[in-house]
């Protein structure tokens, strides 16, 4: 990842849907139906993140059979779940004036490139040649 974001080696990621446009085909549905399916889609792509933390809370919140303690535990993580997602709904009419630093955006690829670059080849050397302390 990190010589695709430097340019090196290009990386094509499989795409199915090469002629499908997501926002002409929403646009017959009615608005309820098409915030659900934004949702659903987001869903989607958070379950792999989320789900082991969630399962991992409600396994603690079972074994400690306390309901004040599994609430506040399970109020405390949706909160956190859905705190970025109502932050970036409140802020979603300032994207416009956002689009106004995109030139100044144009190092954020390399950058990330080389991070991961440099760490993948320290893991990599610390795999190989361990430092032991004596």
């Amino acid at each position: 990842m990190g010589l695709n974001l430097l340019e090196i080696i290009e990386l094509q990621l499989p795409s199915f849907f090469n002629n499908f446009d997501p926002r002409a085909a929403a646009a017959n549905f009615p608005s309820g139906v098409q915030a659900y399916l934004a949702g659903l889609t987001f869903a989607l792509a958070a379950s792999p993140c989320s789900t082991p933390v969630l399962a991992t809370l409600l396994g603690y919140v079972a074994a400690s059979k306390d309901p004040v303690i599994g609430g506040s535990l399970l109020l405390t993580y949706t909160t956190g779940y859905v705190a970025p997602l109502l932050l970036a709904a409140s802020f979603a009419g300032a994207l416009q004036s956002l689009l106004s630093f995109r030139k100044f955006s144009a190092w954020i690829n390399p950058m990330s490139g080389a991070l991961l670059l440099g760490g993948g080849i320290y893991t990599l050397l610390d795999r190989l040649f361990p430092v032991t302390m004596a």
